[in-house]
């Protein structure tokens, strides 16, 4: 992970946004992310990219903006005329990075290239005979090449075979099943633990596997003492650990650190932020639910199923066979494998949140009785504990 894209929504019955609304939309997304919000919780230490139309760009507004934190994403109509040039070029002498969003083949936008810092090429609109040509095209300048909308691992593949240096979509959260792949002993590790937890073992047996790996112990320490108790208790021993979490939270932790030790970007791993995300906005929905009583499902379990819903991509095996391994609940079973149930109904829910799909959002949240402006505190709140846990994982 390098950056966030950060977009607007508007409502289900909206379906083209006149220029007042498109600029109020830019406005309103730069506002929340850096006076409603704050930076730090809805980026944490990366690069924010923000759509701006032409009349954002080309207003004072435009300067209020972080230059060290942000990238000004220039959509695809506005016009590449004399005043545009004038703005990008004042823009980058000032400090500021531009991207130009969804480049495709023969762009009317050349004269932009000069002032560009990131090329966002449209995957699905560049025919895959063009791609090679086109990124060679586009480099020079310093420029970064950013594929967007990659959904698959042999899309990936393509677009880094052609000289990419970034990429942007789902590739990298679809399972490449490869068949008789061993895993790491860190994962087989947790496996067993979460095996141990599944099953209400004994503590010393817990213990015990946790020693076997003294980095395991060590990470599990200081991300619950950092995250999940801070200013309360200070934990000194694994012992002193799984003691005071208990197993219903404990089994929280190890899935954390099965992304965290299993993933290869460690803590900046697509797939650990998204996993930990998923699972912290499902906990912070079950919560609210609860309460109205409209779920009725715990929210140890959901965070659980959001945090495994991805653990297929990671290990690389189907989601059949880890759930098999894990002798997990048939609840949790069914949602991971076939979104069934109310926590199926919940993963759905985080994964349309994730898409940006506002009417399967809606429709979810009606029975929940959760509105739509909950959901998004939800969203950024779960997004600021997942920041502080990246932190709480830096060496």
């Amino acid at each position: 992970m390098v950056a966030y894209e950060l977009l607007f929504r508007s409502s289900r019955t909206a379906r083209v946004a006149d220029f007042d609304e498109a600029n109020l939309a830019a406005l309103r997304v730069i506002a929340n992310t850096f006076a409603a919000l704050g930076e730090e919780a809805v980026l944490g230490g990366h690069l924010g990219f923000f759509n701006v139309t032409r009349e954002v760009v080309l207003s004072d507004a435009i300067f209020a903006l972080p230059k060290e934190r942000v990238v000004i994403e220039l959509l695809e109509d506005i016009e590449p005329d004399a005043e545009i040039e004038a703005r990008c070029r004042t823009l980058r002498e000032a400090g500021y990075r531009i991207a130009l969003d969804d480049w495709v083949v023969n762009d009317p936008r050349t004269t932009l290239l000069p002032w560009a810092d990131v090329v966002k090429v449209d995957l699905p609109a560049v025919a895959r005979r063009d791609l090679r040509r086109l990124a060679r095209s586009l480099r020079g300048g310093g420029r970064l090449l950013l594929a967007e909308k990659v959904e698959t691992q042999e899309e990936f593949d393509v677009c880094l075979a052609a000289g990419f240096d970034r990429f942007q979509g789902y590739f990298f959260a679809r399972p490449t099943v490869l068949e008789g792949a061993g895993m790491d002993p860190a994962q087989t590790t947790l496996i067993r633990l979460m095996q141990q937890i599944s099953t209400e073992a004994d503590h010393a047996e817990i213990v015990e596997s946790l020693k076997h790996d003294a980095k395991l112990g060590v990470n599990l320490i200081r991300i619950v003492n950092t995250a999940g108790n801070a200013g309360r208790v200070r934990l000194e021993s694994i012992e002193d650990g799984v003691r005071h979490l208990g197993l219903r939270q404990l089994s929280r932790w190890v899935s954390l650190l099965l992304y965290a030790q299993g993933s290869g970007g460690g803590i900046h791993d697509p797939l650990l932020t998204t996993a930990v995300h998923r699972g912290r906005l499902m906990e912070l929905v079950v919560e609210a639910a609860s309460g109205r009583r409209t779920v009725q499902v715990e929210k140890e379990r959901a965070f659980l199923v959001g945090m495994l819903s991805l653990v297929d991509a990671l290990l690389g095996r189907p989601i059949e066979a880890v759930v098999r391994e894990l002798r997990l609940g048939p609840d949790i079973a069914a949602a991971l494998i076939g979104r069934e149930g109310e926590l199926g109904r919940l993963l759905l829910l985080a994964e349309a949140t994730e898409r940006g799909e506002v009417e399967l959002i809606q429709s979810a949240l009606g029975p929940l009785h959760v509105s739509l402006e909950e959901l998004q505190q939800f969203e950024h709140s779960a997004y600021t504990w997942l920041h502080a846990l990246q932190q709480s994982l830096l060496p």
